[in-house]
């Protein structure tokens, strides 16, 4: 959801990122960096409930809004009546593009395996448990059927196990013999590495080193990708990455591309990651909607 709405200011957007009350401490240490400082981006954080929420500024922030984004970094989805709040019947400016978060939900590459791991090795690893892919294909109808209603486009983004999204070595100190710096991974637009703190600790932080070397995106259209199948324990702290993983960057850049990719709308794509130092640029992006 940060990196979502941090790439959408970066393009230019005038974002408003709506948040429980529980995590608007930590959005601001996690999306502004020395190369981003705070108020350097036209972007907004506003709490969706508690003594703080402000239902004037958030109703003045959804009826001037032409594209939203929905997404989350868990196995959680939008139940009907917020979506009576965020894509309203009625409001000023007319919803032109939604832009979701799904998930893999095929079932090729789940299963035993993926249980396993996800229990044993790293719970955040996406195992499509039937009921949370009903709950997703249960969003997915209710978003797309209130798009058409209202006359927007649509967009789904499907996502494997999320993994990754700190900046990597981006502002690490290189030396010439630590050879090119154009090789180094990671990169200034993520996360900050307060990210890394962040979760259970490893005596090597893998999600750093996935990070320098997992920026690789595959896209393809509609929902074929596999997950985890029988690597699944192997690959789930691997920095190299493996079937079925999605990095957060890749899945959060998607949303926000196919909000102006002419070849996105009234689709859906999945998102898979690979071993690559870079992440890809807006032309990249473009290219590959039109390409899957």
């Amino acid at each position: 959801m940060l990196l979502a709405a941090k790439f959408a200011a970066l393009r230019g957007y005038k974002t408003t990122c709506f948040l429980p009350p529980a995590e608007m401490a930590t959005a601001s240490t996690l999306v502004y960096t020395e190369a981003h400082p705070e108020g350097s981006l036209p972007l907004t954080f506003l709490p969706v409930a508690g003594d703080d929420a402000d239902a004037d500024a958030i109703e003045a922030a959804i009826n001037k809004a032409q594209g939203l984004i929905i997404a989350f970094d868990g196995p959680q989805t939008i139940p009907e009546r917020a979506l009576n709040v965020f894509m309203p019947e009625q409001k000023e400016e007319p919803l032109q593009r939604v832009a979701m978060m799904s998930r893999y939900l095929n079932g090729k590459g789940m299963g035993f395996f993926a249980q396993a791991a996800k229990a044993g090795a790293n719970g955040e690893i996406w195992a499509a448990s039937g009921d949370a892919v009903k709950l997703y294909k249960d969003m997915e109808q209710l978003v797309t059927a209130r798009a058409a209603k209202l006359e927007a486009e649509h967009t789904v983004i499907r996502a494997g196990t999320l993994k990754g999204g700190g900046v990597g070595d981006a502002f690490a100190e290189f030396t010439e013999s630590d050879g090119d710096p154009e090789e180094r991974g990671g990169d200034s637009r993520f996360l900050d590495k307060y990210f890394y703190s962040m979760g259970v600790q490893d005596v090597v932080n893998w999600r750093l080193l996935y990070d320098c070397g997992a920026l690789g995106v595959t896209l393809e259209r509609g929902d074929n990708m596999e997950g985890p199948g029988f690597t699944a324990a192997l690959t789930a702290t691997s920095p190299d990455g493996g079937a079925g993983d999605s990095h957060r960057a890749a899945v959060a850049a998607a949303l926000v591309e196919s909000l102006s990719a002419p070849k996105a709308a009234n689709s859906d794509f999945s998102v898979g990651s690979k071993k690559g130092r870079k992440h890809p640029t807006v032309s990249e992006w473009e290219a590959m909607f039109a390409a899957a």
